[in-house]
């Protein structure tokens, strides 16, 4: 599973690292990603629904605030979404 993170998150994504994710930096890494983890930010744009990856029916996005890495790691692992608003 490839998890872009926001460069905000720097302590998220080495967490998520030390997990067995495969992390990059969201805005920097240009090839389909599974899921995307960001705060408070907004994000919509079609750039991230046209990215997922192959076979999924779009990224799973999370948003970070007030969540701790174990509930994180429960949404990437059951693929349960995060809120928008």
């Amino acid at each position: 599973m490839i998890v872009a993170v926001t460069p905000a998150l720097r302590t998220v994504a080495e967490q998520l690292r030390e997990r067995g994710y495969n992390v990059v930096t969201y805005g920097k890494y240009n090839h389909p990603i599974d899921a995307l983890i960001y705060t408070g930010e907004n994000l919509l744009s079609a750039n991230i629904i046209a990215s997922a990856a192959p076979g999924w029916h779009g990224v799973l996005m999370i948003n970070a605030e007030n969540k701790t890495i174990s509930q994180i790691d429960y949404m990437l692992k059951n693929r349960v979404f995060s809120p928008l608003f």
